[in-house]
């Protein structure tokens, strides 16, 4: 037994001497990493001098405006396509220029989101935007065929039916046709491209534009949230998130909207099961002729060699990423472009014209072959998109060391690509703070780099629902300007453009709103 005794005691000082040698070599390892990230980090073009510990967070005042300003258009024109910013004590690199931004979007290497994107983590799960690796090819590769343009077509009659609602609710808001409104146009496109989410997502109506519900309300709210998250660097934490009012509300509102998304899968699932021909709309089982909803086709996914299937965690999490991404983008887009209608009269006249080229004085639904002879509108569309991006940026995450032109990333940093910022660059669109839908005429589009307008991003992770967007923002704005003129208001303030994860305005966008009528 002393023998026993006396070789774990001789043992101690041996394994004292390992941990130290341990600590020390950790140490050592960290310092020089972090020297030669210094070192690789100021070969890079510097931004704005930040300050120990808070970075340049303190330039954006916690505002969504100065954020979009400051790093998308000001410190760009003082410091270039391509400089360094300091989010706290973390280095982002900041890209504007689409010879950069095209080597960054094409490489397979770098399709991890950047760290902020874990706030939307506990709401989106593992779904297409923030999953990676092989789970987001499988996903990717199953998700596509949705998206084939048989299958969009099928949804032209729920973007006729919500934009007909929509138009319908605006007559009996501005009242008789010699009246004129002031209407704060964005939250009544934003009802009515939820109620579009709603119906060719989950193939069910939640009617938000002529009711509340617990789910509308929770999805507008835990947005608002998230963005608190992005301008309070306190919030940020999640250990400090996690015992505040919003943290609480936070968890509340998880509940509410999983409730609602698996409660709709579980019945889906079980009307399939016994009748595969039906489909349901607001919990009841009724016939929707051919068209089926993305939830269908997730259901329908089966196992097979290649493929282990969907469970219904997996269905939620992408059922509630396309609720997140294709309703807040096309109510940016849309709101936006009716506001370049409304600032750039001459523009909409021609699309008026379009308009009764193509409809005459009927008030039929658009249809797919109207869609390819609105050239013109199509045009107004593409250069609203680029003023106002609805994706203002994206992020990238640098898991091991990336050389982009003259310049090596290092890894464990973030790129920020400037998508706003890209669209704003007078070395590739002269005068760029002027609406003018001449730029996108075939002439003058050619020779552009192709990664010059990017509204949708590009390369492997580039939006898969474009298509979609663009189908339901042309069939939106064509029947609302079918129906009704708008026109800036001198009593209302200008809208603020804000980077509020999709470019949102401040004070919303408030336009004058009078019936059309089709005689001269």
């Amino acid at each position: 037994m002393e023998s026993s005794l006396f070789q774990y005691v001789s043992f101690v000082p041996l394994l004292i001497a390992l941990c130290i040698s341990w600590l020390v070599s950790l140490i050592v390892r960290s310092l020089i990493n972090a020297y030669r990230f210094s070192v690789l980090i100021r070969q890079l073009p510097q931004g704005p001098r930040p300050l120990p510990i808070v970075g340049n967070a303190l330039s954006f005042k916690g505002k969504f405006d100065y954020i979009l300003r400051l790093l998308q258009v000001d410190w760009p024109r003082d410091y270039g396509e391509i400089y360094c910013v300091y989010m706290g004590p973390i280095c982002c690199v900041s890209i504007s220029s689409p010879e950069l931004l095209e080597s960054i979007l094409k490489s397979q290497k770098l399709l991890d989101k950047g760290e902020t994107y874990k706030f939307f983590s506990p709401w989106l799960g593992d779904g297409l935007l923030l999953s990676t690796g092989a789970k987001w090819k499988m996903r990717r590769r199953l998700l596509t065929p949705a998206f084939h343009f048989q299958i969009l077509n099928s949804f032209i009659d729920v973007f006729n039916n919500e934009s007909q609602i929509l138009c319908d609710l605006l007559d009996k808001r501005i009242g008789n046709e010699d009246e004129i409104s002031e209407l704060n146009i964005y939250p009544f496109i934003a009802n009515c491209t939820l109620d579009i989410m709603c119906e060719t997502s989950m193939g069910v109506s939640v009617n938000a534009q002529s009711r509340t519900s617990d789910y509308v309300t929770a999805l507008y709210r835990i947005i608002q949230i998230l963005m608190e998250r992005f301008s309070k660097p306190w919030l940020a934490v999640d250990v400090i998130f996690h015992f505040t009012q919003q943290g609480r509300e936070h968890r509340h509102l998880l509940t509410t909207l999983h409730s609602f998304t698996r409660n709709v899968i579980k019945q889906r699932r079980h009307s399939l099961e016994k009748d595969p021909t039906q489909f349901i709309d607001d919990g009841d089982i009724k016939p929707k002729g051919n068209r089926r909803a993305l939830l269908d086709l997730l259901l329908a996914f089966e196992a097979d060699d290649n493929n282990t299937g969907l469970s219904d965690q997996d269905i939620q999490e992408e059922i509630d990423t396309f609720m997140f991404e294709g309703h807040d983008t096309t109510t940016s887009a849309i709101s936006w472009f009716l506001y370049c209608m409304a600032t750039n009269p001459e523009c909409q006249e021609k699309v008026w014209t379009e308009l009764r080229d193509v409809f005459g004085e009927s008030d039929r639904p658009c249809c797919q072959q109207d869609l390819t002879s609105l050239i013109y509108l199509e045009r107004c569309v593409k250069e609203a998109m680029r003023m106002y991006s609805p994706v203002p940026h994206i992020e990238r995450h640098v898991k091991e060391d990336f050389k982009i032109g003259d310049y090596l990333i290092p890894s464990g940093y973030d790129i920020i690509l400037l998508l706003y910022g890209l669209h704003h660059n007078p070395r590739l669109y002269p005068n760029p703070w002027e609406y003018n839908p001449e730029r996108f005429l075939p002439d003058q589009i050619e020779g552009h780099h192709p990664y010059s307008y990017i509204p949708f991003s590009a390369g492997p992770r580039n939006c898969i629902g474009q298509r979609f967007a663009l189908m339901e923002i042309k069939i939106v704005v064509s029947t609302f300007l079918r129906r009704f003129r708008v026109s800036s208001s001198p009593m209302a303030t200008e809208p603020i453009p804000s980077m509020q994860g999709v470019l949102k305005p401040l004070n919303g966008i408030t336009l004058q709103v009078s019936h059309r009528r089709f005689h001269v």
